[in-house]
């Protein structure tokens, strides 16, 4: 196999862990961190983080210590890597999704100091944000623009779900959650690559030969595969497997985070 498998691995930024008397309940773990220091954007697990908290909210209604971790760690991801996001964001091809997703990277860190109504309000634009992003994903036509948002979905629904946990607006956590899940299941269907593969035939007399396969997204996202299969030329060609090198194509765009969310995002009760 001449591509290589390079999904990112996504060290557990939440886990769920068993309390007295079998009652699950989330643990935050610390976010974790490049060479540098800092946390990266595609290291942090946000969908875990988004299950913390729309977990907590939901099973507690608001108020809880678990729910007051899991949004601090939000918090301290969003300040850690915000440099890396804001970059990230700038490459969005929408004004408006790119414009109100850099507000509310910037600003995130200070909704502890915001007054009452002003979190309120700000949790709501927020919502807002992320409903934007979601409604722009299925209108784009792009190849490159629907991957860049995939890649800033994670990140514009964890901020607006821990807004409004921390305004105490737990209604609408579950329709975020939906929302979410709605804009990952358009990616997988939006990203999927397109396959093509190559027979090499020679002498050889078990009719075994190989089978170089090329799957690609869009230009510079290309997953590779080779196959030995059995083959009698002049019968009906046998089936040639793309899965490999679909995933290899999958690791390099957010189809790949998609992919890995939406059994995690589905777990909530929403």
């Amino acid at each position: 196999m001449r591509g290589k498998l390079v999904r990112a691995v996504v060290a557990g930024a939440v886990a769920v862990a068993v309390g007295v008397g079998g009652a699950a309940r989330p643990a935050v773990a610390e976010a974790p961190r490049t060479a540098g220091g800092d946390v990266s954007i595609m290291a942090f697990d946000w969908v875990g983080a988004v299950i913390a908290v729309a977990g907590a909210a939901l099973n507690s209604g608001g108020g809880s210590g678990d729910l007051d971790a899991a949004v601090r760690q939000i918090i301290a991801a969003v300040e850690a890597s915000e440099q890396e996001i804001l970059n990230h964001i700038d490459g969005l091809a929408s004004a408006e999704v790119k414009a109100c997703a850099r507000q509310h990277t910037i600003e995130f860190s200070d909704i502890d100091n915001m007054g009452t109504t002003v979190r309120q309000l700000w949790a709501q634009n927020a919502t807002g944000c992320a409903a934007l992003a979601t409604a722009y994903l299925e209108a784009v036509q792009s190849r490159p623009a629907t991957d860049a948002i995939g890649l800033a979905i994670g990140e514009i629904y964890a901020i607006a779900i821990a807004a409004r946990a921390r305004a105490n607006l737990i209604n609408g956590i579950d329709l975020l959650v939906r929302d979410q899940i709605r804009s990952y299941e358009t990616l997988v269907v939006k990203l999927l690559p397109s396959c093509s593969h190559r027979w090499e035939f020679d002498d050889n007399p078990r009719h075994i030969y190989p089978v170089y396969i090329t799957c690609e997204a869009y230009p510079g996202k290309v997953g590779t595969d080779m196959r030995l299969i059995g083959y009698l030329p002049g019968r009906p060609e046998p089936r040639v497997p793309y899965e490999r090198a679909i995933a290899n194509t999958d690791a390099q765009t957010s189809r790949g985070v998609a992919i890995g969310a939406l059994p995690r995002l589905r777990t909530l009760p929403v």
